[in-house]
């Protein structure tokens, strides 16, 4: 059977440990210091390698905002088509539930005029179908714009939601 190493002293330990305290500590300076860390006047650094710079708070704002009027606009035009013909109230109120939820989850809601719709059932719903599908392309467009990764997940899913519905209620 193989020997056992020696034991190591307490002083060691503690010197090591000390000495890679005081290692570690030196060591961020260093770095900050090669890399442009703060210098004496207080002035950030210019280097983005260690600390890289988040989209500014409203680089998105915008886009959000353009986002929930498009769907406020496409679900005012579902809710006056469900408003507007028996046939269609189970589907457009469907598609006017969506848009709701979709700009809430935004920060926004439905809040545009409701348009003048077709009087004929099988033209309302064409341009309700319509009005989905561009809807549903603007979503994709600005799930693409997105600065932020989350927001462009959330849009993605919203025009996956329309996909899916325009799929299920044509």
């Amino acid at each position: 059977m193989p020997d056992s190493p020696p034991p190591v002293s307490r002083r060691l330990v503690l010197a090591g440990g000390i000495g890679g305290a005081t290692l570690a500590l030196t060591g961020c300076d260093l770095i900050d210091d090669v890399l442009g860390g703060p210098d004496d006047t207080g002035a950030p650094g210019v280097s983005g390698a260690v600390t890289p710079t988040a989209p500014a708070a409203d680089a998105d704002s915008s886009l959000v905002g353009d986002t929930v009027e498009a769907i406020s606009t496409t679900g005012a035009l579902a809710a006056a088509v469900a408003a507007g013909f028996p046939a269609l109230a189970r589907r457009g109120a469907r598609l006017a539930r969506i848009h709701d939820a979709h700009a809430a989850e935004l920060g926004g809601a439905v809040t545009a005029a409701a348009p003048a719709v077709p009087g004929d059932p099988k033209q309302a719903w064409a341009t309700l179908l319509a009005a989905e599908a561009e809807l549903q392309q603007r979503l994709v467009a600005a799930a693409q714009q997105a600065h932020s990764g989350a927001l462009a997940q959330v849009l993605a899913a919203m025009a996956a939601a329309l996909a899916q519905q325009q799929a299920v209620l044509a």
